[in-house]
């Protein structure tokens, strides 16, 4: 169900039917898609404060999004290392409305429940995978990495569909799974923040607990494969890459065809 949240408060959740309305006044929110639909209204030369910061023992890469300095952000995939985010946030003098996170794989959510702590803001992630925000296994897998991993006091299910407004920027929620049952991207035109579904010549595993070759592929094709080729691939490691570049030379997608024409 589509939903619209205020993050700068205690999270309050508005009926589908509410949040056209809502949206005037959001600091951060998620809209369902018929309030708003991101094709229409985000224009692709849009201005966005982009940074990576490479986190942790498996070199996660954490992005930082803003429509500017001095803005409201959103950090995506806090790995761990909170002092270093929250200085990069206070240098750019930026204030973190919401942690959005790819899946929930320690690499990717150890830091989620510290950098909320430090900075008031929620923590979004798929239904699927919020059992991992501070599960037994990330507490002792985030210890090894020198991560103390707690579970937020705010978190927010995100869903295919749902949008995130932050400032001028609207990121839409991708249900892309295959790496882990309910792992989510972020797109914005020119953008794409994958988590672990592709890398620069490779793509996320999937012989992992919940991992599938099939739905990673099925994800690729019916979500991503239809963007333009210059939209930038910004995945969970590794360094940046086009999806036109993936296209050509990615061998594990070669020959993947499109199920479904994208409206940019």
């Amino acid at each position: 169900m589509g939903r619209a949240v205020r993050a700068h408060l205690a999270p309050a959740l508005y009926p589908k039917t509410a949040a056209s309305a809502a949206r005037g006044s959001l600091l951060l929110g998620i809209l369902c898609r018929e309030a708003l639909d991101i094709h229409d209204t985000t224009p692709y030369n849009l201005r966005m404060f982009l940074e990576s910061l490479t986190i942790g023992m498996l070199a996660t890469n954490c992005y930082v999004v803003a429509a500017d300095k001095r803005a409201s952000a959103v950090v995506i995939d806090p790995a761990g290392e909170t002092k270093k985010i929250v200085s990069r946030l206070h240098r750019a003098e930026l204030e973190c409305v919401g942690i959005l996170c790819t899946h929930g794989h320690v690499d990717h959510v150890a830091g989620a429940g510290p950098l909320s702590g430090a900075v008031g803001a929620p923590v979004y992630i798929h239904e699927a995978e919020a059992g991992a925000l501070a599960s037994p296994r990330t507490r002792l897998l985030g210890l090894a990495g020198g991560v103390m991993a707690t579970r937020p006091d705010q978190v927010i299910y995100m869903d295919d569909g749902d949008c995130i407004e932050v400032g001028d920027i609207i990121l839409e929620v991708l249900h892309t799974p295959g790496h882990t049952p309910g792992g989510v991207s972020f797109y914005t035109p020119g953008y794409l923040f994958c988590g672990d579904l592709i890398f620069q010549g490779s793509i996320g595993r999937t012989d992992l607990r919940g991992g599938s070759l099939q739905g990673l592929m099925r994800a690729v094709r019916e979500k991503v494969w239809d963007m333009p080729d210059d939209t930038r691939i910004l995945p969970g490691h590794g360094p940046e890459t086009t999806l036109g570049e993936e296209r050509r030379h990615n061998p594990f997608l070669q020959g993947l065809g499109s199920s479904r024409s994208r409206r940019l």
